[in-house]
């Protein structure tokens, strides 16, 4: 008789729905992201966490001992799901140690993946204790591109390897794709290539800077002309990442300066042990060398509830900001201030808000008037 352990298979949706119903109203944690590390066998060039990964940093990151503690706080908290991810998780010298504390622990384990370390060995350990999804970022199936975008030649080969031992694993795996300006016109490979896994076929378009400040990743935005153009199309935007949530564009804006789902269900942990409110949020991070998780989470979660816009600066009362990707850690890097609008957001918001409510608007900076009556 086999010792291979098997999940029945249910609609992501279904279950996180109902998990919501159990849990949302407790106002509660139940979801927590760990970045394990940020070595990596890749250096893509959109990559926010890729400063760090250089073996300079490596003595920052949690020790085992560390993780183990910060796993049992959180199991104590009754945290529900755990995402682990880099860096590149299989790159963590003691990966296996902590998935499987983890596994015994109860968490319900996503894996986040570059999927170019995939072997035998590490399919059957997993598939030994399988976890509840595995996410492999996929933004290229072209050889060339694939491995001018990770810098690291033989690596799309090294993917594609990964790919075929992961169709035949029968563990439950999806694709996330990033649309860029230099892979927008392979999209529709990349779609073929997902489905012909059976998966459904999605992609964000939102990139932050880097984690020490770096603007570079920037460089490979998409134009807004070309987010409206295929969002509609090519597939019903959906976010990997949610942020914005909203069941009606017309609320009007609250003070806050974090309007989205943060400091409400998530917590995300750095490979540096800094506790905040989701991947992108550095505003208000708490050390867990310092902090319990417990105390982290009051401590952070009660600062980001409390900031507020103390400027007039157009965000404050923008009419189409749950069309907008803007976080404020990124407007802090690009503009010098977190409430400051990032012009860019702003042209993806007008263009997504015309495609949808199928009217014109008004540009939210060009509402910006300087003393002389003239737009800023």
């Amino acid at each position: 008789m086999s010792d291979v352990r098997t999940i029945p298979s249910v609609e992501y949706k279904d279950f996180s729905s109902r998990l919501h119903e159990r849990y949302g109203q407790r106002d509660r944690v139940i979801k927590a992201q760990l970045e394990l590390t940020y070595r990596c066998n890749l250096h893509c060039l959109h990559c926010y966490t890729d400063p760090y990964n250089s073996r300079q940093f490596f003595p920052r990151e949690l020790s085992l001992e560390e993780i183990r503690r910060i796993l049992d706080e959180m199991a104590d908290l009754e945290i529900v799901f755990l995402n682990l991810t880099g860096g590149e998780i299989f790159t963590h010298p003691h990966f296996f140690e902590i998935y499987d504390y983890a596994y015994r622990k109860g968490f319900l384990l996503m894996l986040y993946t570059n999927g170019t370390i995939f072997t035998q060995t590490i399919i059957e350990r997993l598939r030994q204790s399988p976890p509840f999804s595995i996410d492999i970022s996929c933004h290229s199936v072209t050889e060339e591109a694939f491995d001018r975008f990770t810098h690291v030649p033989g690596s799309f080969r090294n993917f594609m390897k990964g790919m075929d031992l992961l169709r035949h694993s029968g563990l439950p795996f999806c694709f996330k794709t990033k649309a860029m300006n230099w892979n927008k016109d392979e999209l529709p490979q990349i779609k073929a290539f997902v489905e012909s896994f059976g998966q459904r076929f999605g992609f964000t378009t939102s990139l932050s800077p880097r984690l020490n400040g770096d603007l570079s990743s920037l460089e490979y935005r998409l134009s807004p002309e070309d987010i409206s153009s295929l969002e509609g199309p090519l597939h019903e935007a959906e976010d990997n990442e949610p942020c914005q949530e909203t069941d009606d564009w017309s609320v009007p804006p609250s003070e806050r300066l974090y309007r989205c789902g943060c400091a409400t269900n998530s917590i995300h942990i750095s490979a540096w042990g800094e506790l905040g409110t989701c991947t992108m949020q550095y505003e208000r991070r708490a050390s867990l060398r310092d902090y319990s998780v417990k105390d982290a989470i009051d401590k952070v979660f009660r600062e980001i509830r409390s900031l507020r816009y103390s400027t007039d600066l157009p965000c404050r009362a923008c009419e189409i900001h749950v069309f907008c990707d803007k976080r404020p850690t990124d407007a802090r890097w690009e503009r010098g201030n977190a409430e400051e609008p990032i012009p860019y957001d702003c042209d993806v918001a007008t263009a997504r808000a015309q495609r949808v409510l199928g009217r014109t608007l008004i540009h939210p900076l060009a509402k910006r008037q300087t003393k002389g009556g003239t737009p800023a």
